[in-house]
């Protein structure tokens, strides 16, 4: 079976954190730094019943993708916390 193809529609964006929708897998940032935090891989390595499931490392790549955007496009959100790596 072939894997669902991960795309960017499939997330949703908050200054709270990014939801992959098709699996609840989610990335929610430290409140001290927006590029640190906890991901919860959801439901990423269960198959979906028409498919063979999402690949873990595509969405938390995509998932990384757009979280990064997301802080660089609304700084506004963001001010006054760190935004150096740990």
């Amino acid at each position: 079976m072939d894997r669902a193809s991960v795309k960017r529609d499939q997330f949703d964006l908050s200054p709270h954190g990014i939801i992959h929708l098709p699996t609840d897998a989610t990335f929610t940032p430290d409140p001290r730094d927006p590029n640190s935090g906890t991901m919860q891989v959801g439901h990423l390595s269960s198959r979906l019943p028409n498919d063979g499931g999402f690949r873990p490392d595509d969405v938390c790549r995509v998932m990384t993708e757009l979280w990064a955007e997301y802080v660089a496009n609304h700084p506004e959100l963001f001010r006054g916390v760190s935004r150096e790596p740990n």
